[in-house]
């Protein structure tokens, strides 16, 4: 008998009538996803100091833009790019004119928006009565969804955390007389007792220890652009094939 019913439920599921997407659903879905892998590209830039050897504000501009490629419009992606304000309050693309707004802020604001125009879209109207989620499904919904971006917000703060706060400055100057101070007087003393002889293994050493301390500092802000710093477009690089493999996954 539980074989029977085992097959009988079967046979009802594999009957029943999955809901296929509308047309708008699947261009919220795009929407979301395209805003989604926007976001890593605005951390990468609000992160990385905005200057550049060589670089001015027009090839920082088209740097950004070709990033985000054609994910966005020219609209959307200028409201990201364009965080700042002239005398006349029109937004600009001027690093030294006064921020007004964080890409990554604006970014996650449009997910908000767009958490709740999922949430709360009317399925029934593209499907026709087969699919109608209840309100209680809907709200439960929209706060799964907007739990996600709120992960995604407090990744941000912490990052934005390690960039804002590095290391006191009485702390570093202290670290490097000590450092100095004792290379100095053992350098001395080895030179001293041993002779010149000990120059090449003193050389290696200093080398060492002042490599130490200069990774110290390299560490304390590892969102530069140096080659040793994190790498960033490759993560955003990353982030983006993952959405792209599972938008081409997803099961209606």
């Amino acid at each position: 008998r539980d074989e029977r019913k085992g097959d009988t439920d079967k046979e009802k599921i594999q009957s029943a009538k999955i809901p296929q997407p509308g047309a708008k659903e699947i261009e919220l879905l795009c929407e979301y996803a395209r805003w989604l892998t926007s976001f890593p590209v605005a951390v990468k830039h609000f992160l990385r100091p905005e200057e550049r050897l060589g670089w001015d504000d027009t090839a920082y501009y088209k740097k950004q833009r070709f990033e985000i490629g054609p994910l966005l419009c020219d609209e959307d992606a200028n409201h990201i790019m364009l965080s700042y304000e002239d005398e006349r309050g029109q937004a600009v693309f001027d690093r030294n004119a006064k921020r007004v707004r964080d890409p990554p802020l604006v970014v996650l604001n449009r997910l908000h928006e767009l958490s709740y125009d999922i949430a709360h879209h009317d399925y029934d109207e593209d499907n026709k009565g087969s699919f109608n989620p209840t309100p209680q499904q809907r709200a439960a919904f929209f706060q799964q969804l907007n739990n996600q971006i709120n992960i995604l917000c407090a990744s941000f703060g912490t990052m934005e955390r390690i960039k804002n706060t590095p290391l006191p400055f009485v702390y570093v100057i202290h670290l490097r007389s000590i450092l100095l101070l004792y290379l100095f007087l053992w350098n001395m003393t080895s030179i001293a007792s041993i002779g010149w002889v000990a120059l090449p293994a003193l050389f290696a050493f200093n080398l060492s220890m002042l490599g130490i301390e200069a990774a110290s500092v390299e560490c304390e802000r590892p969102f530069d652009w140096n080659s040793n710093h994190l790498t960033m477009g490759k993560f955003c690089i990353l982030i983006a094939r993952n959405i792209a493999q599972a938008m081409k996954e997803v099961r209606y």
